[in-house]
């Protein structure tokens, strides 16, 4: 007997319920990495620069991941993705202390994650009306921060400061990422399963393109030396990174929907420009914390708002998914384009890590940040060259 077909009014749902194992999955390992490479390698600030380029590899390449599999569902690509990142998590909570396997499992893993990237946004968008994909996007994103929330939680109160159990971690997150793959077999979605371009790209992305090549500089000098800021200069073990990261989830349940709504009354031009604007502050007050305060509590208390204050900005780069999608087709050719959004972003994420920790070697931690205000303000910039939400595009 054929399976019966689950209406598509219900098909959100099943994406909401995958969408919130991998983010609750995909917290619990990186609230807890960056401390286990820094007590199991010891590495300093140069050789955990070099680390980011296998592990950004993935996401350079996942143009090229979604064009061999441009054959298959969006939903069937998301399942791939979902196992992927189960062998990365296995891998690094049975052999994670040798450096060449860690190596191996973190770019399984970060495969993973990044081959999900377009093929969320396109689902969601693809399950919006025109009118509303400001509203759903900001709706993935306050269920993914609740995960997180939940994610951090488990962390943050189960893990053992003194003795941190990392394989129990990577082990449990791999179980939960398993649970998500059940709901991504489970969904069907018949307007999204027609064959994908292997290859889009176009000129007139041109401006997308360029936001995410300036959003992946800023972004990897945040994702990779935030925490190490915080636990090399002020000393954070696992545990307070995973509160810090629950306590910018718990705020983001309500933030993140409402600047979906925004991006729906104002449009993306506007939220792209205040994000590259507030990051600049960010920025400044994350490196220059100590400086700015003489008293070290409260400078560890700045640069730990600074720090969950950009981890809630993250967010905002749904605004360039959602001016894609308002140049783009199809559903289709919105994943394709997309996933080469994500290539071009990955350029500058494996490019900066490693210009970024010589930068923290030779001149501090501060400079570096001061450099990333600067990539945030050219951000601000170029967004403000995004033409206003109510013209519309077709794609050449």
């Amino acid at each position: 007997m054929p399976m019966p077909v689950i209406p598509l009014k219900y098909q959100l749902w099943f994406y909401y319920g995958a969408l919130a194992c991998v983010a609750m999955a995909t917290s619990m390992h990186d609230s807890t990495f960056n401390n286990f490479l820094a007590e199991t390698f010891h590495l300093g600030a140069d050789a955990r620069g070099h680390l980011e380029f296998p592990r950004e590899l993935p996401g350079f390449l996942v143009v090229v991941m979604t064009g061999l599999l441009c054959m298959l569902p969006m939903t069937r690509v998301g399942l791939v993705a979902v196992f992927l990142s189960t062998a990365g998590l296995i891998g690094l909570a049975l052999n994670g202390f040798s450096y060449p396997f860690m190596i191996v499992s973190m770019v399984a893993m970060s495969a993973g994650v990044h081959l999900l990237q377009p093929v969320g946004a396109s689902i969601v968008i693809g399950l919006s009306g025109e009118h509303n994909r400001g509203a759903r996007l900001g709706q993935a994103a306050a269920v993914s921060t609740m995960a997180t929330a939940l994610g951090t939680g488990l962390v943050w109160l189960f893990m053992d400061r003194a003795a941190p159990q990392y394989q129990t971690t990577f082990l449990c997150a791999a179980g939960v990422f398993l649970c998500g793959g059940l709901f991504y077999a489970t969904m069907h979605i018949p307007h999204l399963h027609q064959p994908r371009q292997r290859l889009v790209f176009r000129k007139a992305y041109r401006l997308y393109y360029l936001l995410e090549f300036l959003s992946g500089a800023r972004k990897q000098i945040f994702l990779t030396f935030g925490p190490w800021v915080l636990i090399k200069v002020y000393g954070l073990p696992a545990p307070s990174i995973a509160g810090l990261l629950m306590v910018s989830c718990l705020i983001g349940i309500v933030f993140k929907p409402l600047m979906g709504m925004v991006m729906d009354y104002t449009g993306e031009r506007v939220v792209m420009i205040a994000e590259g604007l507030v990051l600049v502050v960010v920025c400044l007050g994350y490196g220059y914390a100590q400086w700015l305060i003489a008293d070290p509590g409260w400078a560890r208390r700045l640069a730990c708002c600074c720090f969950i204050l950009d981890e809630m900005l993250f967010a905002l780069g749904n605004a360039r998914a959602l001016y894609l999608s308002r140049l783009t087709p199809s559903p289709q050719e919105l994943n394709s384009s997309l996933a080469m959004g994500v290539s071009i972003n990955h350029v500058a994420s494996m490019l900066i890590p490693t210009v970024a920790g010589a930068i923290w070697v030779s001149l501090g931690y501060e400079r570096l940040f001061l450099g990333a205000a600067a990539f945030a303000l050219v951000l601000a910039g170029v967004a403000s060259l995004v033409p206003r939400s109510g013209r519309r595009f077709t794609a050449k």
